[in-house]
């Protein structure tokens, strides 16, 4: 069986080449099967065999469903399977898990700019004019379009640490820096910039309203 590995913090990016993978499986005729299902474990499912094709194409987008069991099975296992695993995890999987399983046939790791994670780390009220020429000198090169997805989802995990920060799944370091900068936001304020940046999100896409100027009204007002 080959294993490929789709990671990284760019999960649109890594999302995409994952999609790419799929449509070609598709194009060749292969069964393309979705390990899910936490009922069954993920040994059996790859150990299951098809009455229609010798070839399966197995996806995987959640590797808390791999466990120690299962990793010893694979390394046991591998050369006796047919098919292919893709494993996709949206963030940078550790170490630890790689050792976990057979050495993959490919690894695909797909990083953002390091622009991008400075531009969100200065989204915080006091910092608007660090925040802003960040944003439009990271925008010469990315489209504004790709930053307010990148913008809407890091917020959305500020506000997640500021309300149930148990139930957030990333890394401990992770969590900790999310919770540093959620703690500059008052939950009333972090709340009302989601809202806003949901109506900017619309009105970009229902009127000529141009979204990087309505991204820099967000910043320059409430983040002064």
């Amino acid at each position: 069986m080959k294993i490929i590995v789709l990671h990284g913090d760019d999960s649109l990016r890594s999302y995409e080449r994952l999609q790419k993978f799929i449509d070609v499986a598709k194009s060749r005729g292969l069964e393309i099967e979705k390990i899910y299902d936490k009922s069954k474990s993920v040994s059996e499912v790859l150990s299951s065999t098809s009455l229609f094709t010798p070839e399966r194409f197995f996806v995987l987008e959640d590797i808390s469903l791999i466990t120690k069991g299962d990793g010893e099975w694979l390394k046991k296992k591998i050369d006796e399977l047919d098919g292919t695993l893709v494993i996709f995890h949206e963030g940078t999987i550790s170490k630890t898990f790689l050792k976990s399983i057979p050495a993959p046939t490919k690894i695909e790791e797909f990083k953002l700019p390091k622009l991008i994670w400075s531009f969100l780390d200065s989204f915080w009220p006091g910092d608007a004019t660090n925040a802003l020429k960040l944003l439009h000198k990271l925008t010469e090169n990315e489209p504004i379009e790709f930053v307010f997805a990148l913008l809407a989802r890091h917020l959305r995990d500020l506000y997640w640490v500021q309300n149930d920060v148990k139930s957030v799944p990333y890394p401990s370091w992770r969590v900790g820096k999310l919770t540093q900068q959620a703690n500059k936001f008052k939950n009333s304020k972090l709340s009302k910039i989601i809202n806003d940046l949901a109506d900017a999100d619309i009105k970009s896409k229902t009127s000529s309203e141009n979204l990087l100027d309505l991204l820099d009204f967000i910043i320059a007002t409430k983040l002064k």
